[in-house]
């Protein structure tokens, strides 16, 4: 053994000394320290809902669109929210212009058929004349010229009549047509419901203009609705037809309706720098309230848990790789790795490092360290 080993062993044994009185020292120096005031919460079991929190509108689940099949202008028309049964008159317009082409139309016909019905009885005039004109010349009281007279005007009433023979029936067949046709324009002038509902929503209104095929109002049973949402890229995997929906609306801050998801789209797109698809989910309860393009807030049930031990999120430290808590052990706190699973924005589940009655430190200080003295208070 060298020399310098030997002079060494005094040396070492002053240093573990001097560190034995430091820990010493740092111990009664930490116990003096004032605890620091805490907030805690007990780590317990129970119900934990994990939910998608979106928004979306109110749609009725059947409804009809009715549109104008007249051009004219509206002369009456039923206001928004007026239940109706079938059959019912909701809107009228001005058919005076299709009821004067009709009238118009009908006559022509009337006139083209009375021409042909003419012609077959100025045909069989003049052929009685020819016969009588034949005879008398045969009995010497009549020329011949006026019999070669008579039969040139048997030869054009027949011309004329076979003309009137092809031409009418073509006119006529053409003027029925266009009757179905005004006559369909006038009787819709008169816009009757085709079901029993009510009128959600109007886009006439009394006076105005319509154009073939403008829409005038929907109609829907408004016992049967459904809300059509926003789902976010992110939430698409975790929502599925079937699971639960609850319901809320500004309008009734103390109400909510209940339903269940039955579609979802799989096509995103971007709205309000948002990327999400819908989904359609039937709404189950009495929606009373509800209207057709209300906008409401919308949140899907995507796990419903009745038993899981859980603490509130505020206590979970570090990121998902390694998270932890801080749990109360008498005036200290000791730092415990933990396992977590699912979360709400309130509470996460603690699989792994906890157990029910555990204490542990909500929103602990940044400065808080393993092994501190505290004084926990409720929270």
């Amino acid at each position: 053994m060298s020399e310098t080993d030997i002079s060494w062993r005094p040396r070492r044994r002053q240093i573990g000394a001097a560190l034995a009185v430091v820990a010493v020292l740092l111990l009664l120096w930490s116990n003096r320290r004032p605890a620091q005031a805490v907030q805690g919460t007990e780590v317990r079991r129970g119900g934990l809902l994990v939910a998608v929190t979106t928004n979306g509108k109110i749609e009725p689940v059947d409804d009809v669109e009715i549109r104008s099949r007249l051009e004219g202008r509206v002369v009456e028309i039923v206001d928004p929210a007026t239940t109706v049964a079938a059959g019912d008159v909701v809107a009228r317009l001005d058919g005076g212009l299709a009821a004067a082409a009709l009238a118009t139309a009908e006559s022509d016909e009337r006139a083209a058929e009375e021409e042909l019905r003419a012609a077959r009885d100025g045909l069989a005039v003049a052929k009685d004349r020819l016969a009588v004109d034949q005879r008398l010349e045969r009995e010497g009281a009549l020329t011949r010229e006026r019999v070669t007279q008579s039969l040139a005007e048997v030869r054009a009433d027949e011309a004329k009549l076979a003309f009137l023979e092809r031409d009418v029936p073509l006119r006529v067949a053409g003027l029925g047509q266009r009757i179905q046709e005004l006559t369909a324009q006038r009787d819709a002038a008169t816009v009757t419901a085709p079901i029993a509902g009510t009128v959600y929503r109007t886009q006439a209104k009394k006076g105005e203009m319509m154009r073939v095929g403008d829409p005038l109002l929907w109609i829907a049973d408004l016992a049967h609705l459904r809300v059509r949402a926003n789902v976010d890229q992110v939430d698409l995997g975790r929502v599925e037809s079937g699971q639960k929906i609850r319901i809320t609306s500004n309008a009734f801050p103390a109400r909510d309706w209940s339903g269940h998801v039955t579609e979802i789209t799989p096509h995103v797109e971007m709205r309000e720098n948002r990327a999400v698809a819908e989904s359609l989910a039937d709404i189950d309860s009495d929606p009373q309230g509800l209207v057709p393009g209300m906008t409401v807030d919308v949140e899907i049930a995507v796990s419903d848990s009745r038993d899981v031990l859980q603490v509130s999120a505020d206590a979970i430290v570090g990121d998902q790789q390694q998270p932890f808590v801080f749990r109360i052990d008498g005036s200290r706190i000791r730092r415990m790795p933990v396992k977590i699973g699912r979360s709400t924005p309130s509470v996460v589940e603690i699989l792994d490092g906890l157990a029910v009655g555990d204490r542990v430190v909500v929103s602990p200080r940044p400065d808080l360290v393993d092994g501190a003295r505290v004084e926990a208070v409720a929270e």
